[in-house]
């Protein structure tokens, strides 16, 4: 069938490209994800989409493509956190496991969803093997899980394998696309929790907020570190709270000046660090701390 009628519109250049409307954007997506596109134009797809950038009906009309797709958790009744994981650690030790793990000595069933591996980088999912911790194999295995209250993992691989052959096209192409925008907005699940979702581009908040509440989904917005859904040690952004029932809540801000416990940024020294942060043996990081609480008042509240 071929996407060449969409490709002439989201083709054109930075300045001369269209918006594709919700009903085009599931087509072309549906499409993709089937495997009814050739290598070509899925290629020239990730470059003008890349250069164009995602408007609101895109997403939408993604997101609609995706969800037949996904192969979706039940949760329960249990207040639940879910955290996509994407980029992993590069300068700094990644933080989303630690997160998690305070989140869920909270009371929170806690979700990471993101990639297994990354060459350059090193992802939640090699911090939770060092850990010990559950990660979904099967989604037949995700009840059993729940029961040991601790984060689970849940690889995109496993949740939406269809997903994850568009992410592995990065390797052939060499830049991120549309389907890693698209795999931090997926919520798993049958039921509607609150989703972390952090940006790094200042054009995506506004586009993530219309999305959200187009959705009805319960969203915390906030500029992530190192692409990762945290606080950096030094800064805990402002958190845009989006309930779907209530007004946004924004939280300030904050500045810190704990040093660093966290010496090697590698999987298992992470692991170690994290394990005795969680056990009162070593300080939690005050930005972490103040998320992690940020987070249980706001979303307690649902």
């Amino acid at each position: 069938m071929g996407i060449t009628s969409f490709l002439k519109v989201i083709g054109r250049g930075s300045k001369g490209a269209g918006d594709l409307d919700r009903n085009q954007a599931k087509e072309v997506f549906t499409q993709i994800l089937d495997g009814n596109v050739s290598d070509l134009e899925l290629g020239a797809f990730c470059i003008a989409m890349r250069i164009k950038g995602e408007s609101v009906s895109e997403l939408m009309g993604f997101m609609d493509a995706l969800q037949p797709h996904l192969n979706l958790l039940n949760l329960g009744t249990r207040p639940t956190i879910v955290l996509p994981s994407y980029n992993g650690a590069r300068k700094q030790a990644n933080l989303t496991p630690l997160l998690a793990g305070m989140l869920a000595s909270y009371g929170f069933t806690v979700l990471v969803q993101g990639v297994e591996k990354d060459q350059t980088r090193v992802t939640s999912h090699e911090i939770f093997k060092s850990l010990g911790w559950p990660i979904l194999n099967t989604k037949n295995e995700f009840g059993t899980l729940l029961t040991s209250n601790q984060p689970v993992f849940c690889p995109l691989n496993v949740i939406l394998p269809a997903l994850q052959r568009l992410l592995d096209v990065r390797e052939r192409i060499g830049l991120r696309n549309t389907g890693h925008v698209l795999a931090k907005l997926i919520n798993p699940t049958l039921q509607n929790p609150w989703q972390v979702s952090n940006y790094t581009h200042p054009e995506y908040p506004e586009k993530l907020r219309e999305f959200f509440q187009l959705r009805s989904a319960n969203a915390i917005l906030m500029r992530g570190s190192e692409g990762e859904p945290t606080a950096s040690l030094q800064r805990l952004p402002e958190m845009h709270f989006l309930p779907s029932n209530r007004n946004e809540v924004t939280s300030p801000e904050e500045r810190f000046e704990d040093p660093n416990p966290f010496f090697e940024i590698d999987a298992i020294s992470t692991a170690s660090v994290t394990k005795q942060v969680l056990s009162g043996e070593v300080r939690c990081p005050s930005s972490i701390l103040r998320q992690a609480d940020q987070i249980s008042t706001m979303a307690g509240l649902h």
